[in-house]
């Protein structure tokens, strides 16, 4: 690697690089990621280290009764000042490397990865944090005779973050694995944010915008989600030219009433499906369109989203209260003003919470991810409650299922799930509502390597294709062919450039067709 790139000439590396084949880039790059991962690993140690060094030298020769809490916290902070300094990072960015630094240090397994150039920076530190709520967990684990993956907390930590998946996925990963071994230990991570954390700050940014930043309980954020989802698939067609952030962030204003605040589509189009209040298919060919089985299956799946639904339910308008403005005093006759109008579209998904009867699996919300049971038994009212499929709860529990086990053999290459003679459904192309909660209730996200999408806004693709003009020789719409891929990752697949072999275990292991190589995802 150093006999193509100098390190000393940027111009020449860059024209270096630009002239690798596709074999070169492909073998460059990955080298070229680890070993800035570990230089930044050991940048990491060394600000810790500076930290330490200044801590230490101004405590030095101070008697023991004059080292106490301001005396130590100044002495900190005296650390952090130097490490921005000298790095010439933010102060915020020089504590966030001294705290893990110090993290590390009680988990060497973590700490050898990331400084073997394995792990980013940002993923570490997730790993770290969760392996420092899981402290508990190995003492009751030990307690209790032991987990039945026979790993301690941190290696089930690393286990996970050697997965091809996002990091916002690893931590809902690592959530579930801490809830399933300590719910106890999260309920009180719950309650510790609420009394803490949770808060809704709205401060001024620049050129007339204001910045929103809010932590709030989960079901909270999801029916915020889906509602803000709604009405911009409600009211806007895809030919509307307006990035969907700015979407977004008119729909959430009329959702709290904002005045003024309406979302319209701005296609232009006479012809637009969305005026009127008319709706048009996402445009998935694999999303059920069958209304009696997917009202056969309505104590599963959440109701979809009602292509004749009434408009949005309008509450009454609040007076908006009466603060006198000192420099336009109010004449007699002058109304008050009123605030918007809040708005609930009754078309949107409704909060569900997936939950095992057997109280094994770790209960999910649907939007969010993993929550705990009590959180789970707090939302019944509010919420509702569907149970795993049985081809979920035999999987078994989640902890022994990344502990190391033999390979699981394919699924049956033929597509057919293991049946001999097809089921009601296998011929036909579009899943019906059933069997497409019983794939989402398997798989938690895409399952393309890297890709964190939840599977309930994916595709639902054959693994092995499905045969149009001859149904019952191509794979069939069964369980054992259907994987959920995003949109993006589902064309990405036919392009056959990475090829999928899903195994009995609903692993999936993608080959590249030029290399051989091989990366394996896995459904939860």
């Amino acid at each position: 690697m150093s006999s193509v790139l100098l390190f000393t000439d940027p111009d020449a590396d860059a024209a270096a690089i630009a002239a690798m084949s596709r074999d070169e880039l492909t073998e460059t790059g990955p080298y070229l990621l680890r070993e800035s991962r570990k230089y930044e690993a050991r940048t990491v140690l060394a600000a810790a280290a500076l930290a330490e060094r200044v801590f230490r030298e101004h405590l030095a020769g101070r008697p023991e009764t004059g080292v106490w809490g301001p005396v130590i916290e100044h002495a900190e902070r005296l650390g952090r000042a130097e490490v921005s300094l000298q790095f010439t990072v933010s102060r915020s960015k020089a504590g966030s490397w001294i705290a893990l630094a110090d993290l590390l240090e009680k988990f060497p397994l973590i700490r050898a990865a990331y400084l073997n150039g394995e792990l980013s920076t940002n993923r570490v530190s997730i790993m770290a944090r969760a392996a420092q709520r899981g402290e508990d967990t190995d003492s009751d684990s030990d307690s209790n005779g032991g987990d039945e993956s026979g790993m301690s907390f941190e290696e089930i930590v690393l286990d996970y973050g050697s997965r091809a998946t996002t990091d916002p996925v690893l931590s809902q990963q690592l959530d579930a694995a801490l809830i399933s071994m300590n719910p106890d230990s999260v309920i009180e991570d719950r309650d510790t944010i609420t009394d803490l954390v949770g808060n809704v700050t709205i401060t001024p940014d620049v050129a007339g915008h204001s910045a929103l930043d809010a932590v709030v309980p989960a079901h909270y954020g999801v029916f915020l989600t889906t509602q803000i989802n709604a009405l911009v698939d409600e009211r806007t067609c895809r030919k509307d030219p307006r990035r969907v952030g700015s979407l977004r962030v008119i729909a959430l204003g009329e959702i709290t009433g904002v005045p003024g605040a309406r979302l319209d589509c701005e296609c232009g189009q006479d012809d637009c499906p969305k005026r009127g209040g008319g709706t048009d298919s996402n445009g998935s060919a694999e999303t059920p369109a069958d209304a009696d089985d997917a009202a056969a299956w309505d104590d599963l799946l959440p109701e979809p989203i009602d292509a004749d639904a009434p408009d949005v339910e309008l509450v009454e308008p609040v007076v908006e209260p009466g603060i006198a403005d000192p420099m336009n005093p109010p004449t007699p006759d002058e109304v008050p003003v009123a605030f918007g109008r809040a708005l609930v579209v009754p078309g949107a998904p409704v909060l569900t919470v997936l939950t095992d009867p057997d109280g094994i699996l770790v209960p999910r919300l649907q939007g969010y991810g993993p929550i705990d049971p009590d959180y789970a038994t707090t939302l019944a009212d509010v919420a509702k409650t569907i149970h795993y499929p049985e081809s979920v709860r035999s999987a078994g529990p989640l902890i022994p299922q990344i502990s190391d086990r033999a390979q699981a053999p394919p699924a049956d290459p033929t597509g057919h799930g293991g049946f001999t003679v097809p089921p009601p459904g296998a011929l036909t192309y579009a899943p019906s509502a059933a069997l497409r909660a019983e794939v989402l209730a398997n798989d938690v996200w895409c399952r393309y390597p890297y890709c964190g999408m939840p599977s309930h806004l994916c595709d639902l693709d054959h693994w092995r294709p499905f045969n149009h003009a001859d149904p019952e020789a191509g794979g069939w719409t069964v369980l054992g062919d259907l994987i959920p891929l995003c949109r993006a990752d589902h064309q990405r697949k036919h392009l056959a450039e990475w090829l999928p072999t899903l195994l009995l275990d609903r692993r999936v292991e993608w080959r590249n067709r030029r290399t051989g190589q091989v990366i394996v995802t896995f459904p939860r």
